[in-house]
């Protein structure tokens, strides 16, 4: 009779359950894992696979992930005779760790002499151009040789995969033992951080105590992310460092390294065939343990590698040329290792910035004014004009709630709190102790909708609307972007799109700043739908400044500006034009100017297609991110 295929969930993953707090949602789902195959699962192994991830054991119980296919790279190398039952018939290539489990069953001496693991495999079945997947566990009970040589699906990256069937399989490194200090080499160390996918093979061994209900059994489980999500520790070049996304919240992979801390990853290239097997000692990290070794990512697989096989053209299978990779929507931004230099340009903890006021402008626009506070010591925080403020609020805001889909809003699922916004006060060489943004309201957005509820809240109990206190607060992660102004007579053609005016706010204040020494002469292009708002945040420092400095402003609105007129004098002409920028326009302006552009991506497209079609050379343009 069909049951389930657990009694309970074994005390790792219970372990794992309880610290990243799943353990009631978890409680009784276990039972949903079944000692059985159903129909469709059949189906799905036999008729829509064309390789295997498996897990299998070393002699010295070290657990390695082996990709198993079928001599051709078609599908149709799995049968299943029947409910319990996948029979393989597969091609192994030298430097494949399952070639030696293999031998060790046809061996009887081995076989004899083995330990009660030593066949124990688990395998997934995924499907890379739907995200479909399927796990399974069990016993390899016969091998015969031959003439022939649960998981989450939603950071699996889209592939269209076809047959590769004429591979030579070149064993490059075969390191079954490291040396205590031994490192990797460089060029395995580079195809890990070029890896958007990860094998992850697992093991529990059971207790003998509780190994009636919690037997022992491997694990195969993958995970994907973003190109370069997989880390490398610099200090000791072996230990991969694995970040943890929101899954389905079994932890089964997790539970069983916390049990036995072991683990195996394999990384394959679907463009080269390439595939690296990686063996070694397990731990998971967790909360601050996890933030000292990964910025910003609080749960983390630390893999340091105790053996690793490294084999050149051996996967039958390929992506197909001319096909691009469909990244998953839920893959968060790649975060570095405190170690490495990337994130050496991270100030978290050393300054924090708390929300002094607030002043709303529209329904969804608003400055918001933060104060700095900074710890004692550390270096003066600097920022040009139009550069960006990095800034963390999970401190303020805590984690989010979990999520295990949301194809409305994938990025909410790991969403971790960090935002980056351009700044559009100006405080060149000056250490900041104050700056302001500029912002829009996103929809659904955790960040902008959290602060732009609290200025609703406030604006209820004044009649100015408005905030003011301490209690929004966030850490400065740092300063970015290279989107400033590099000249002190600048000649130049600013173009945005709506809230793209920020960087340009803080410009024109720099050169308000500089009082009677600037000299500049600026074609402003904006398009907005709320001329008066952004005029308004113009006019200070239009108003303040010097005479040399000679300003056109082009606006381009679709809101009713009958009531507007343009203006002239010896600093500046403001223009109103309806509608969108037509393609027209761009062969009006001067073509001797640098041109910096701010706004949506469709936005700065267009005016880049046509400033280009227009005779504006692509070096004199610059596009900026839109935070």
């Amino acid at each position: 009779m069909a049951t389930s295929g657990v009694q309970g969930w074994h005390p790792g993953e219970l372990a794992m359950q309880r610290k990243l707090g799943f353990d009631k949602a978890v409680r009784d789902t276990w039972i949903h894992i079944r000692n059985f195959m159903p129909e469709q699962h059949r189906i799905f192994h036999t008729l829509n696979l064309p390789f295997i991830p498996i897990t299998t054991l070393d002699e010295e119980g070290r657990p390695w992930s082996s990709i198993v296919a079928g001599s051709d790279g078609e599908i149709g190398f799995v049968e299943s005779p029947d409910q319990r039952t996948l029979s393989l018939r597969i091609r192994i290539w030298d430097g494949d760790p399952l070639l030696d489990t293999v031998n060790a069953w046809i061996d009887p001496k081995r076989r004899a002499a083995a330990a009660p693991e030593r066949f124990l495999t688990a395998g997934l079945g995924i499907e890379f151009s739907t995200r479909r997947r399927n796990k399974f566990a069990g016993l390899i009970q016969n091998v015969f040789p031959t003439t022939n040589s649960g998981n989450c699906p939603k950071y699996i990256n889209v592939r269209k995969l076809i047959p590769h069937p004429h591979t030579r399989p070149v064993v490059v490194y075969n390191r079954q033992h490291l040396g205590l200090h031994e490192r990797l080499p460089d060029e395995v160390v580079d195809f890990i951080l070029e890896a958007d996918t990860v094998f992850v093979g697992s093991i529990y061994k059971s207790d003998p105590s509780t190994a009636h209900k919690f037997p022992s059994h491997t694990g195969m489980n993958a995970r994907g992310g973003l190109p370069g999500f997989i880390r490398v520790r610099p200090s000791d070049g072996r230990t991969i460092v694995l970040p943890e996304y929101s899954g389905n919240r079994f932890l089964s992979t997790l539970g069983n390294i916390e049990a036995s801390g072991l683990a195996s990853f394999t990384v394959v290239s679907f463009a080269t065939g390439d595939i690296l097997y990686l063996t070694g000692t397990a731990d998971n990290r967790v909360g601050p343990p996890a933030l000292e070794i990964m910025t910003r990512h609080a749960s983390i697989i630390l893999l340091r590698t105790t053996g690793f096989t490294f084999v050149r053209d051996a996967l039958p299978v390929r992506q197909q040329p001319g096909t691009s990779v469909e990244r998953s929507p839920y893959s968060p931004k790649i975060k570095y290792l405190v170690e490495e230099s990337e994130s050496q340009s991270d100030t978290t903890g050393q300054y924090k910035a708390r929300l002094e006021k607030a002043t709303q402008l529209s329904a969804d626009l608003a400055v918001f004014r933060f104060k700095v506070d900074k710890v004692a010591g550390v270096e003066k925080l600097n920022i040009r004009p139009g550069q960006a403020m990095v800034l963390d609020f999970m401190d303020w805001m805590g984690p989010p709630q979990y999520h295990h889909m949301a194809d409305s809003n994938p990025q909410m699922i790991n969403d971790d709190r960090i935002r980056t916004w351009t700044v559009s006060s100006a405080h060149e060489e000056q250490d900041i102790s104050w700056f302001e943004l500029t912002m829009r309201e996103m929809k659904g957005g955790a960040v902008t909708g959290a602060l732009f509820n609290i200025l609703r809240q406030e604006s209820t109990k004044q009649q100015s609307p408005g905030i003011s206190g301490g209690a929004v607060h966030a850490n400065i992660v740092g300063i970015t972007g290279d989107f400033f102004l590099t000249n002190d007579k600048p000649n130049v053609t600013w173009i945005a799109g709506g809230i793209g005016i920020t960087p340009f706010l803080a410009m024109l204040n720099a050169l308000a700043n500089q009082g009677p020494t600037a000299h500049a002469d600026i074609l402003f292009v904006l398009s907005t739908r709320e001329p008066e708002i952004m005029l308004e945040l113009m006019r200070i420092p239009l108003e303040d400044m010097s005479p040399a400095v000679k300003v056109k402003l082009d606006i381009f609105t679709s809101s009713n500006c009958t009531d507007m007129k343009g203006t002239s004098t010896n600093k500046q002409q403001i223009s109103f034009h309806k509608g969108r920028i037509a393609s027209e326009y761009w062969t009006t302006v001067p073509k001797d100017k640098e041109v910096f552009i701010c706004g949506p991506n469709s936005f700065g497209d267009a005016v880049t297609q046509g400033l280009q079609a227009a005779g504006v050379l692509p070096t004199q343009i610059h596009r900026e991110g839109f935070y």
